[in-house]
């Protein structure tokens, strides 16, 4: 499976202020339209629970990675932001409208275990590619896991100055650019990186 990581960060570094709060605030909107784009253009999506408890991406299984019994159960009866109820098979309803589409569907499955235990349960639901859309931590397992195959990260014209860096721990990777994008006349850019096979 391949799996595709998603990652924004400021000038100096930064991917998070905290374990629970990433650097949306400094995010651009363009951004959030890139990577939901690039997300949706995938099979699957991976994210860890705090990732999760900010967003959903409609429209293809959401895999959420935690150990976490209590947000499995709200998972069951709400959406992401708590507000929106969801039937048995993960279709949200809005009280407006009886039908049901293909861009309002989001299957959400908790999952815990290894990076590598995650990647072999998707396979065996025949999912080619992923996207990742968690934060340090969650990028840091799988990078170490060597599952990363390719990918994007932005860079925010942004400093400031505190909080988790991308990689805050001895990792060892060598990639190559694939591409370069500007998203905004601000200076957004996305830097898109294949790995180097050995």
């Amino acid at each position: 499976m391949k799996v595709i990581l998603y990652m924004a960060v400021s000038i100096d570094g930064i991917a998070a202020l905290d374990e629970k709060t990433g650097i949306e605030r400094y995010g651009s909107s363009e951004d959030r339209d890139f990577f939901l784009a690039g997300a949706k253009a995938c099979d699957a999506v991976i994210m860890g629970k705090n990732t999760a408890a900010l967003f959903k991406v409609y429209g293809l299984p959401n895999f959420v990675l935690t150990h976490d019994k209590n947000f499995s159960q709200a998972q069951k009866t709400a959406g992401a932001d708590g507000t929106k109820a969801q039937d048995g098979r993960g279709f949200e309803r809005d009280g407006s409208c009886s039908r049901l589409t293909r861009a309002s569907f989001c299957e959400r499955v908790c999952l815990s275990g290894e990076p590598r235990e995650i990647c072999a349960a998707l396979e065996a639901r025949g999912i080619k590619t992923a996207a990742l859309l968690g934060g340090p931590s969650t990028s840091a397992r799988f990078l170490k896991a060597g599952l990363v195959d390719e990918f994007f990260l932005t860079v925010e014209p942004v400093t400031i100055g505190r909080g988790l860096r991308f990689l805050d721990e001895p990792l060892e990777s060598r990639w190559i650019l694939a591409g370069t994008k500007k998203l905004n006349k601000g200076g957004t850019l996305v830097l898109h990186y294949k790995k180097i096979a050995r």
